[in-house]
């Protein structure tokens, strides 16, 4: 050990500095601030620390950067960077939210010793002013956990009502819709999340709509009337989804004389050639069409008996964009003042196992201790879930890589079913965010296969976060499985910011923990509160030849459970986390759903 720390002091010779001696300011270390954008919380900015000729630094010696973050004589917080030998560049950045005015950075380049405090290598105080750009940030494909959290949490459509490209360039919140029209259209009502905002009986037919917070995915409508109030056609328009090749939106508009109007509303940025766009009636087609508009009439007594419809769009590189909208109990309801609270519950009895044939009566519903009333009920095996799953394969999972994979092909073939979707990624230092959700088995095993061989450190709250950003543009049922063998070692995001984004996201979590042993004893702790809080389950495998056997449990859980659903008020002011607690009137019964959210 004496021999090892003379080697860290002879390193740090050419610099000069120990932490016992507090180096000044240098040229070695600068701090630049580039503006990206505004969100509801402030400015997001991109924070640039470039350090002079960090090769002369031995590849054996660990490298961090460390600092702060302090606005108005306040600190607000402090980071820590690993900084690996295979990515020593000469810049690391981060991405914050600042509230205008000025903020100091203070930011050291340090090396850890494990006797003794560690040695400061570079050190930088940088006081910036931050102001608002007027322009919404949204996180790019390229960036990281921290851009999706900083962010806050292109329509092709042809027929008598077509919403245009819209613009957000006035405010940062404010999101312009103009809409086209045709003969015979001449009113239009616009809505945002199922309320009805405002109606306009002649033209300029625009509409200038507050969409509060973001990354919130935020659905706008707009339905077309003659002069004589007979419905003629609509258009929807899914906002803050900029990075998604694809999307639908069904819309469904019933009028007096009985009849169920279904209008498709597709966006396509990247003018891909489509293959297939289908409209389903639970498992059964009800329409395909080859161009548009994608439009579709029925009497509404012919789905009667018709839980749900789904929409499935497929374009040429075989990515599949896919809405699901219930039809039973009034989930969406034109002039409702509320949000869904949709909530996956299962419910066992004292032995473990799942108690079916339950209905809606049987469920009692609470938030913040308050009664709330049903909207919809169904039975989880009954309808579509979108799964994904995040294989951590740092370093230390090098030996397990091949028996975790061949585990996560036995989960696909088991779990996917007819109208499901899921998508597999993994992660280690930095997660990835490149794998789609696709419904078929050959492409969720090329994406087993794409999980990169093991090495780095454990990033796992920026996995998390990077994995529920891909739900947010999917309704139903879904659940999110994270699988690894340690804790969280090397994320930009801390627990707190993670729990935050969990929480807006309502996606159960569970967790599959491998060979964890009492170094893990920490991740394991962190693993159970997360499932705890989302409603997911923690299964502890002592070894990796037993994944098919949890994979089979988790697999029993997501199909036993029941989907319950009511309406919240709430406003975009409003963003106090709120709790909840399902009951169920069957005695000693177990019931297990998210603890609460955010709305």
């Amino acid at each position: 050990m004496k021999r090892a720390l003379l080697v860290f002091a002879l390193s740090l010779c050419s610099f000069g500095a120990f932490a016992q001696q507090e180096t000044p300011t240098d040229n070695n270390l600068t701090i630049a601030v580039e503006p990206l954008g505004d969100s509801d919380r402030g400015t997001v900015v991109r924070v640039l620390f470039r350090f002079a000729d960090p090769q002369s630094i031995a590849p054996n010696l660990p490298l961090v950067l460390q600092g702060s973050f302090m606005q108005g004589g306040e600190v607000l917080k402090n980071f820590r960077f690993m900084i690996p030998d295979e990515r020593r560049e000469a810049t690391v950045s981060t991405i914050q939210t600042f509230a205008e005015g000025e903020v100091e950075i203070d930011a050291k380049l340090l090396i850890p010793l494990e006797e003794g405090p560690p040695a400061v290598v570079h050190r930088s105080t940088q006081k910036v002013t931050i102001a608002k750009t007027g322009r919404v940030y949204v996180a790019s494909a390229e960036e990281g956990a921290e851009a999706i959290f900083a962010e806050g949490v292109v329509p092709e459509s042809v027929g008598a009502v077509k919403i245009r490209t819209p613009k957000r360039d006035v405010a940062p919140n404010l999101f312009i819709v103009d809409v086209d029209v045709l003969a015979p259209v001449k009113r239009l009502e616009f809505f945002v999340e199922g309320k009805k905002i405002l109606a306009r009986n002649a033209p300029p037919y625009r509409a200038e709509l507050d969409l509060g917070k973001l990354p919130k995915r935020v659905e706008v409508k707009v339905i077309g009337y003659d002069a004589q109030g007979r419905y003629v056609d609509a258009d929807a328009f899914i906002v803050n989804e900029r990075d998604t090749p694809l999307e639908v939106k069904i819309t469904r508009t019933q009028t007096p004389d009985g009849v169920s109007h279904f209008k498709l509303s597709v966006q396509n940025p990247k003018n891909a050639q489509l293959k297939s766009v289908v409209l389903y009636a639970g498992d059964q087609k009800l329409n395909e069409w080859t161009r548009p508009p994608y439009a579709f009439d029925i009497p509404t007594a012919r789905l009667g008996n018709v839980e749900f419809v789904r929409a499935s769009v497929i374009d040429d590189s075989g990515y599949e964009a896919a809405d699901l909208l219930f039809l039973s109990g009034d989930r969406y309801i034109e002039q409702i003042d509320v949000n869904l609270v949709e909530l996956p519950v299962s419910v066992s009895d004292r032995a473990g196992i799942p108690i079916p044939n339950l209905t809606d009566k049987n469920f009692t519903v609470l938030e913040n201790g308050k009664p709330q009333k049903i909207s919809s009920f169904a039975f989880a095996a009954n309808l579509p879930i979108s799964v994904g799953v995040l294989i951590d394969h740092s370093g230390s999972m090098e030996k397990r890589m091949k028996e975790t994979k061949e585990a996560a092909v036995f989960f696909f073939q088991s779990i996917i079913k007819k109208n499901d979707r899921a998508f597999i990624s993994g992660f280690a230092m930095d997660p990835q965010r490149n794998a789609p959700f696709v419904s078929d088995l050959p492409s969720l095993q090329a994406q087993v296969t794409a999980v990169p061989d093991a090495g780095g450190g454990t990033s796992l709250y920026d996995a998390i976060v990077t994995g529920l950003y891909r739900f947010r543009n999917l309704q139903g049922r879904k659940a999110l499985i994270i699988l690894s063998d340690g804790e969280d070692t090397t994320s930009r995001l801390g627990y707190e910011d993670m729990l935050t984004y969990a929480r807006a996201s309502r996606v159960p979590l569970y967790f599959i923990g491998i060979e964890m042993g009492f170094m893990g004893m920490g991740g394991s702790s962190a693993m159970k509160s997360l499932a705890a809080e989302t409603g997911g389950v923690v299964y502890l495998v002592n070894d990796v030849k037993k994944l098919k056997e949890t994979y089979a449990q988790l697999e029993k859980d997501l199909r036993s459970q029941y989907l319950v659903s009511y309406y919240t008020e709430s406003t975009k002011k409003d963003q106090s986390y709120r709790t909840v607690e399902v009951k169920v009137d069957v005695p000693e019964a177990k019931v297990r759903t998210i603890r609460g959210f955010i709305p």
